[in-house]
């Protein structure tokens, strides 16, 4: 146990110090969220799939239930990342005003859940040619 005044003080001082962390760790605690990929159009027998319409997106969307709750920009390669806590979200790639088609992933506390999404549409088969 100290003795003197400097003592005490640097004992209540580490105290506060400890304390501060833990709260700081509380509340950014969160380390879950989607990360992932945005492709053309998706993967059809591991290759890229013919697209019809291509968008290069510059980010996707994430939302619960009818809300907005993040914005991930995506990065070279058509990487993105965002932190959320664990539950139930809809992504969607944006090129400016075009939008692709949603993508639903749930993400579960304390874990990263990856995910691949579609930025186009893929094209229909061609029509087989005629004898």
């Amino acid at each position: 146990m100290p003795r003197t005044a400097a003592g005490w003080a640097f004992v209540t001082a580490v105290a506060i110090a400890a304390s501060g962390t833990l709260v700081a760790l509380s509340r950014g605690a969160v380390d879950s969220g989607i990360r992932g990929r945005v492709v053309p159009c998706g993967i059809v027998l591991e290759r890229p799939a013919p697209c019809s319409v291509v968008a290069k997106p510059g980010s996707v969307v994430v939302g619960r239930g009818d809300r907005i709750v993040r914005r991930a920009k995506v990065r070279n390669g058509g990487r993105f990342r965002a932190r959320l806590g664990a539950g139930h979200y809809w992504l969607q790639p944006r090129a400016g005003t075009a939008r692709g088609r949603r993508t639903h992933a749930t993400v579960s506390a304390g874990k990263w859940t990856t995910v691949v999404i579609p930025a186009g549409q893929i094209s229909p088969p061609a029509a087989a040619g005629r004898r």
